[in-house]
């Protein structure tokens, strides 16, 4: 039991004793407990500012580290974009020259870059290394498949060699580009009778006395001089081995000899309008196995993707021939 508490009233110069008060009870109360709210505010300052636990050393540690690992991660990511947009354009550029086909459907990816490189600058950094993952993962995926699809295709050994030397790759004239393409390989108007007729190979619009190349190495198996104003006027053939023989006609004249070997891009004649011709070209024709093929497909050898696509456009168009 508490001890009875006295106080000194100057009036009467008595000790009386002290009275219990509600009000004075609440106002300790209230005193007490701000001091403590206070005190422990003050230690609660005090460890966060001055005072460190392991946990918040490993955490600030991680924390560090994850910052300096996203930088690198963000640069590696951008590094594989641009590898990607080259192994692109070069699987482009080859597609262009084998397949005809500058853009490939089943690999295309619209604008996918710019998406997960900004995605990688978000606030949210499990979602963005998440989309980093599946970039690489795609890369990986996509590169994979590119080199089978292009390793079973062009495997090439040396007993391929001749042949590929000799394939007839190259352009029948120097600079050789989409205006001097009048006509390609396909159903075309004949300029005599205006009617349609299967055109077998390649008409090139040049003034007479224009060099012609040969596209391959070969030899020369057939020459013929005609004054002839029908059929294929003065024209070579030239055997590159393998099946492969390409034409030169309506030549203006021939600077090789029967069963001579030409060189890829030796000069072999000189362009004209003789035969069955309307203006001076050169009428190209390839053919394998006695069989007239697309030109357009061989003119590789000096022809960017680029060029090669307008070209085959060109030569696509339905018009009227020269011959």
């Amino acid at each position: 039991m508490s001890q009875p508490q006295f106080r000194y009233n100057q009036k009467t110069l008595r000790y009386e004793r002290v009275r219990f008060s509600i009000w004075r009870a609440i106002g300790s109360f209230i005193a007490y407990g701000c001091f403590g709210f206070l005190f422990f505010m003050a230690l609660n300052l005090a460890q966060n500012f001055f005072i460190e636990t392991e946990s918040e050393k490993a955490l600030r540690t991680e924390n560090e580290q994850l910052n300096t690992y996203k930088s690198v991660v963000e640069n590696h990511l951008a590094t594989s974009n641009e590898l990607l947009a080259e192994l692109k354009d070069e699987e482009s550029q080859l597609r262009g020259k084998l397949f005809d086909n500058t853009t490939d459907n089943t690999i295309r990816e619209s604008s996918e870059q710019d998406t997960y490189l900004k995605a990688s600058m978000t606030e949210d950094w499990n979602e963005a290394y998440s989309l980093i993952q599946n970039r690489f993962q795609s890369l990986l995926k996509k590169s994979k498949t590119t080199n089978n699809f292009y390793g079973d295709r062009l495997t090439v050994d040396k007993s391929d060699l001749p042949m590929l030397k000799g394939l007839p790759s190259a352009s029948p004239v120097k600079d050789l580009n989409e205006q001097n393409l009048v006509s390609g390989f396909g159903v075309r108007i004949n300029p005599y009778h205006k009617g349609n007729y299967h055109h077998d190979g390649l008409d090139i619009a040049l003034p007479k006395g224009t060099e012609v190349l040969a596209t391959g190495e070969g030899r020369v198996v057939s020459i013929n001089n005609s004054r002839v104003e029908a059929g294929f006027g003065n024209y070579i053939e030239i055997d590159h081995g393998n099946g492969f023989v390409t034409r030169y006609a309506h030549l203006e004249s021939i600077k090789v000899n029967w069963g001579q070997k030409v060189t890829i891009g030796q000069v072999i004649g000189l362009s004209g309008s003789s035969g069955g011709s309307v203006a001076p070209h050169l009428h190209y024709e390839v053919l394998k196995l006695g069989v007239n093929l697309d030109p357009i497909y061989y003119l590789v050898k000096g022809i960017d993707a680029k060029q090669h696509q307008l070209l085959s456009i060109k030569s696509k168009t339905q018009n009227q021939s020269l011959d």
